[in-house]
């Protein structure tokens, strides 16, 4: 878990940009990938295995680390007594904040902006029942235990923390370009302690960078790092889930289910395992 960045990347400063662009881009998106009309009617957009994992949140206060623009943030809300969304990116606050305008969610969701690491200057410790991280919150952290640590301290004895992502063996594949049939190729070792320093053209929703790349610090953590940060915090394991739905297109060849809006390989292409989820409970 020790990755090393050159000397000359500030990688919290470059991802700070990178997601107070994306936040722009996403809530304002013309093609409305994250569906924000179908939340705005009454969809709940998390993602089927957050909504399992989380679980009954009647009479819950919830922490969403790393909320973007406050999208699943806000479909919590409707069901738990009141949820408090965290991301360190202006924009995403401010347009999370407008979104529970929009959505009559006002009174019962508010947003904080400050960096994971420092959540526990901002926020009571041990005051939340559950805590729900997902997709996409943690390949951009160099400290992955500081992340468990700060977070684990916000939550009540007895509470919950969910937490779902990208499958750390799907990260070290890629496809060549335009091929959609072909063998997937290993592209990068699945250890290694260097940070990945790359640019973007475009969004993972397909919208394009105006005048610019996206430039992103990130950090291969391994399934192992996320089991031994949590054992580390003294959490006990409630449930571990593999599976192959995500929800965004990795590859280009994966297909959306319209039965629960996930991306999956197409049939007769080998099964791999995309994504992780994992609910541990701190003792009370």
């Amino acid at each position: 878990m020790g990755f090393k960045v050159p000397d000359d990347v500030d990688y919290i400063a470059v991802n700070h940009a990178s997601w107070d662009t994306l936040a722009e881009l996403h809530y304002h998106d013309e093609n409305d990938w994250y569906k924000i009309k179908g939340f705005l009617d009454g969809e709940d957009r998390r993602a089927p295995i957050d909504i399992e994992l989380m679980g009954e949140l009647t009479g819950k206060r919830v922490l969403h680390s790393q909320c973007h623009f406050g999208l699943d943030t806000l479909s919590a809300a409707r069901f738990a007594d009141s949820v408090v969304g965290l991301d360190f990116s202006e924009n995403a606050i401010r347009n999370a904040t407008e979104l529970a305008q929009r959505a009559g969610l006002a009174d019962k969701a508010s947003f904080v902006c400050a960096n994971v690491y420092d959540a526990g200057k901002v926020l009571e410790a041990a005051s939340f029942d559950m805590i729900y991280a997902s997709w996409g919150v943690t390949g951009w952290l160099q400290d992955l235990q500081g992340w468990a640590s700060t977070l684990c301290g916000l939550l009540k004895p007895g509470g919950s923390f969910v937490y779902a992502e990208g499958h750390p063996f799907a990260w070290t594949l890629d496809e060549e370009d335009g091929d959609q049939v072909g063998h997937l190729r290993a592209l990068s070792p699945y250890w290694q302690n260097q940070a990945i320093i790359e640019e973007w053209p475009e969004s993972y929703t397909g919208i394009k960078i105006p005048n610019a790349t996206r430039r992103a610090v990130e950090f291969p953590h391994t399934l192992e790092d996320f089991f031994t940060v949590f054992l580390r915090e003294n959490m006990r394991l409630e449930t571990f889930r593999e599976f192959e739905g995500i929800p965004w297109k990795m590859f280009t060849r994966m297909v959306e289910n319209p039965d629960d809006g996930q991306y999956y390989f197409p049939k007769g292409q080998p099964t791999l395992p995309m994504g992780f989820a994992m609910k541990w409970t701190k003792p009370a």
